[in-house]
């Protein structure tokens, strides 16, 4: 992990997931919030100009923490690793915006500090097993991946989300 991001530049660029509530209706993102199906459709179509960026500055995702609920886990890293990810490295090379997942249950993130990872508790039928969806994802960045957090007359307060500059 790089350490904490308390700026607001993961609104403009990178490819952050986000989980606080607040946040998301402080920006008045909830209206814009796509479907994974939508942003699957917006790679199809070549991430035409009329995707709806929230100010002009980032695509909203939401469903991803669903899909891979949905799947085996054997399945969903196949569909991440060859899939997703593919979309999510165009994206970045094609938009000048950022990517945010809204993934809104934070307590289904876990931190393994021993191998600055993140990992995904899945739900379902496979309930309570780790899922590498950061290595997913951030790739073999994940190491560079830095914590969103709140800041409050220079105090730091909530963790909002996760942010990377960039995948490679």
């Amino acid at each position: 992990m790089s350490g904490v991001l308390t700026d607001d530049k993961w609104k403009r660029r990178g490819i952050s997931v986000l989980w606080c509530g607040k946040t998301l209706a402080e920006l008045n993102a909830a209206s814009q919030v796509i479907s994974l199906r939508q942003f699957i459709g917006y790679y199809e179509a070549g991430w035409p100009d009329d995707m709806p960026l929230l100010n002009d500055d980032g695509l909203y995702v939401a469903g991803l923490d669903v899909a891979v609920d949905a799947l085996s886990p054997e399945d969903a890293l196949e569909w991440l690793e060859s899939e997703i990810y593919e979309m999510i490295y165009d994206f970045q090379n094609h938009a000048d915006a950022a990517l945010i997942f809204w993934m809104p249950d934070q307590g289904r993130w876990k931190e393994d500090l021993t191998t600055s990872t993140y990992h995904w508790c899945l739900a379902g039928k496979y309930d309570a097993q780790m899922f590498p969806l950061g290595q997913c994802i951030w790739n073999g960045a994940q190491k560079d991946v830095r914590r969103i957090e709140s800041t409050s007359g220079g105090k730091t307060n909530e963790w909002l989300g996760l942010y990377l500059e960039r995948i490679s």
